[in-house]
């Protein structure tokens, strides 16, 4: 399955606000982030302060298992947001591209929806003529294909989007002369992931997040006690998640204070993360602590779990 990584707030403005503190706790379910911003300054800042969410394509979205959040087409990360402790009503950029170019106002003058998750999709794309409809598929914006749904099925028109969706929440923030802002926002990880069956040590899944021999002594301990269940040689589930830490050098200096969480759902999972310093604190959380930190690449984390 996909996995599409998202991460913090960026800002319009930055070389007078700085990040504070950033505490970030992640799990397969839920990223939860806490900030304090200061205005280094002795007069006040007013900023656009946004949160990208990942870009969907629509071959992507028609193609690959990938496991969305929410059945909001715009809100599928069920991002939400608060200032100082009141909820955040941030607006919303909704746009589309192809190779690189953005067609949003082509979509809308075609009647269609921008998003290629909205359900409404297929049925917009049926009310355009027959030249509309080959125009767009001539520029690859719709694929229409049949496609068979049983061995004795007649064959069915099967229309979709082949475009990228980009949505981008944001808001204006007050930041006061010399003073301090308390922003948290949570959603939900778009996780992706594959299988380790029977006759895998892991080795192929775990590499890239720098498990080594450790991990895999792990993996195999917890494969001997998955053991054989039905018919499926399936013994372990991947978990994979991205977070983009780099947003954070889009603030004035370092993240003076960062802390990271990183939660397993049973003590029995495996964790494996390239990202170095994490400690075990307990049988489900690893944590890092760091002053002055730079973020230099973002972070993948792979969690692995009995597959039941």
């Amino acid at each position: 399955m996909a996995t599409l990584g998202a991460g913090g707030l960026v800002p319009s403005k930055s070389t007078e606000v700085v990040m504070e503190s950033e505490d970030l706790r992640i799990s397969v379910h839920q990223i939860d982030v806490r900030y304090v911003f200061r205005n280094t300054t002795n007069h006040d800042v007013d900023a656009i302060v946004a949160f990208p969410l990942p870009a969907l394509d629509g071959g992507t979205v028609e193609n690959v298992p990938i496991s969305i959040p929410s059945k909001d087409p715009v809100n599928f990360m069920s991002f939400a947001a608060t200032v100082d402790g009141h909820i955040v009503s941030p607006k919303v950029e909704l746009r589309a591209f192809k190779d690189g170019k953005d067609i949003t106002a082509r979509l809308v003058a075609f009647g269609l929806p921008v998003s290629v998750l909205d359900p409404q999709l297929a049925t917009a794309i049926a009310k355009l003529s027959t030249e509309q409809r080959k125009k767009l598929e001539l520029d690859n914006l719709v694929v229409d294909e049949e496609i068979q749904r049983g061995a004795n099925a007649k064959l069915e028109h099967h229309i979709w989007a082949w475009w990228e969706t980009r949505v981008k929440y944001y808001w204006s923030q007050h930041f006061p002369a010399d003073g301090t802002v308390h922003v948290s926002h949570s959603y939900q990880p778009i996780v992706g992931g594959s299988y380790i069956v029977r006759g895998d040590d892991g080795n192929f899944s775990v590499k890239p997040y720098c498990g080594g021999a450790e991990t895999l002594t792990k993996i195999r301990d917890l494969k001997a006690k998955v053991g054989k269940k039905g018919d499926s040689d399936v013994d372990l589930l991947e978990r994979r998640i991205q977070y983009i830490l780099t947003t954070g050098n889009n603030w004035s200096g370092p993240i003076r204070s960062f802390r990271l969480q990183i939660v397993k759902d049973k003590p029995e999972d495996i964790l494996a993360t390239c990202f170095p310093g994490l400690r075990k604190m307990s049988d489900t959380t690893y944590e890092l602590s760091q002053t002055n930190f730079h973020p230099t690449a973002e972070l993948n984390v792979l969690i692995l779990q009995p597959f039941k």
